[in-house]
């Protein structure tokens, strides 16, 4: 039987846009968006950025139906991400405070909010181990508990490496032992659902030569892994599709990465960030698909026979 993807692509929502997480609350849509403090340059090429502005980014917090800014409630962090729970959200980020240059966090911090307006004061909640360096997390509720994923580079294996983590209260987090992913092959830009009995992973995958798509994985204990087929992809790049051609002209897509996903009014939406991963320009835009059904439903179509 033939495969059919089952996201519908919408196309380009903005030019220039960090990773996103889509979130609803108080029965609204809600979009997190990590912003680089060159915005709207490019950070990749912005030697400001590198050689320290990186402390200016942000979080920023805003009404998707609207466009309203609601909130920026972290500053001198980076890869936020948002987790709803309780009728409060919490934001987990990368604290560049515990940096010693760009791309060099060690320390996880943790803030949450039940009006999304006013923040309690970020806590640690991870710190870094073996010398590595944290970047993207995951976060989402198990039979069991909270269970969170963090993207490392530790030395112990190739870049990226996915390690997961389990907690009461979102607080103290405990490493799974063996709870790993992508020990053996490139990963990145993870996101981390339970539906029906599964962990799903979301993670970045190289199809060599600049060019990398999102794929998807699944586990019932965030040990052993079962990945999608490979010709089934979650997220992937459109090479007729020109990122930014008022700044870049001819520069085409290549790159479909941090896909992040919640459900609203019937539909599982989809954010991705694509553009330019391989070019000096690393031109990225932000990209919304959609699925008719639930992220359960829209999960077991990659794993169906």
């Amino acid at each position: 039987m033939t495969w059919t993807h089952p996201l519908i692509p919408k196309g380009q929502v903005k030019r220039i846009c960090g990773e996103t997480t889509p979130f609803v609350f108080a029965d609204r849509l809600y979009r997190l968006e990590n912003v680089p403090a060159s915005f709207p340059a490019y950070p990749a090429i912005d030697p400001n950025h590198h050689a320290g502005g990186y402390h200016q980014d942000e979080t920023r917090i805003l009404d998707v139906e609207t466009g309203t800014l609601i909130s920026t409630p972290l500053r001198d962090h980076y890869f936020a991400m948002a987790f709803v729970w309780n009728d409060r959200v919490y934001v987990f980020a990368g604290d560049h405070q515990s940096s010693d240059g760009f791309w060099r966090i060690t320390r996880v911090t943790m803030i949450s909010s039940d009006d999304l307006v006013n923040w309690t004061e970020p806590v640690t909640v991870l710190e870094a181990e073996n010398g590595e360096h944290i970047f993207n997390f995951g976060v989402c509720r198990g039979p069991e508990g909270f269970v969170l994923l963090y993207e490392t580079d530790d030395k112990q294996w190739g870049i990226f490496t996915f390690k997961y983590c389990t907690s009461d209260d979102l607080v103290h987090w405990t490493r799974i032992p063996g709870g790993l992913y992508g020990t053996d092959k490139y990963v990145g830009g993870p996101a981390l659902y339970f539906e029906g009995g599964y962990y799903y992973t979301l993670f970045l995958h190289s199809l060599g030569n600049s060019h990398y798509e999102t794929r998807i994985t699944r586990s019932r204990d965030c040990i052993h892994w079962e990945d999608a087929p490979g010709d089934r992809p979650f997220v992937t790049y459109n090479p007729d599709h020109i990122t930014d051609p008022d700044n870049f002209p001819g520069v085409a897509e290549t790159n479909a990465s941090d896909a992040e996903l919640c459900y609203w009014n019937g539909k599982t939406i989809v954010y991705y960030n694509g553009g330019n991963q391989g070019e000096i320009t690393r031109a990225g835009d932000l990209h919304l698909a959609e699925f008719e059904g639930t992220p359960r439903e829209l999960f077991e179509t990659f794993f169906q026979p």
